[in-house]
């Protein structure tokens, strides 16, 4: 069965086909811009990559409705609110979509096709614009009840220091991309 992915990131942003044992057979990467334009190169790569999927899925950072399908508000990603991008691609594909926080997403690959194979307990930390984690637990992905469970990005680790999801000091702003820059 193929797959197509969309990968929602706020530096740049990816298309892939690939198959439900793991294997990639198409990528094309762009810079994120403005949601509309993003989405619209995005979509029409897609549909240029002469492949054919029975399902979507997208990965992007939080916040996100995953029950709807929305992408809320994410920080790292200024314009992109309340984006209904399950529903979009279901109308331009004809298939089914499902939208996954990027660190859950990462997660469930690594478990199922990467190193996490055959353990019962994981965490994947993203290390990106942003900074995020998905955890396996008990053999199950555990989002949470907000879809927020792995958000560690937000802890406080110092009162000084740069900042990261608005927040001096934090995890994010000490490890993620955009920090690093800060620093």
């Amino acid at each position: 069965m193929y797959i197509l992915g969309f990968d929602i990131g706020g530096t740049k942003c990816a298309v892939i086909f690939g198959d439900d044992k793991g294997e990639i057979f198409y990528r094309e990467e762009i810079p994120t811009s403005s949601p509309k334009e993003t989405l619209e190169k995005l979509f029409s790569l897609a549909e240029k990559s002469g492949y054919k999927a029975e399902r979507a899925g997208v990965s992007c950072g939080g916040p996100l409705d995953e029950k709807t399908g929305v992408i809320k508000s994410p920080p790292n990603l200024k314009g992109w609110d309340n984006i209904p991008i399950t529903d979009m691609i279901e109308k331009r594909f004809g298939i089914p979509a499902n939208l996954r926080n990027d660190a859950n997403a990462c997660a469930l690959a690594e478990w199922k096709f990467g190193a996490g194979r055959g353990v019962q307990n994981m965490i994947f930390l993203t290390f990106g614009t942003g900074l995020g984690a998905g955890l396996i637990l008990d053999g199950k992905l555990y989002s949470g009840t907000n879809d927020n469970a792995g958000e560690c990005g937000h802890i406080r680790l110092d009162r000084f220091g740069p900042v990261g999801f608005g927040k001096v000091g934090s995890f994010e702003g000490f490890c993620s991309g955009g920090g690093l820059a800060q620093l």
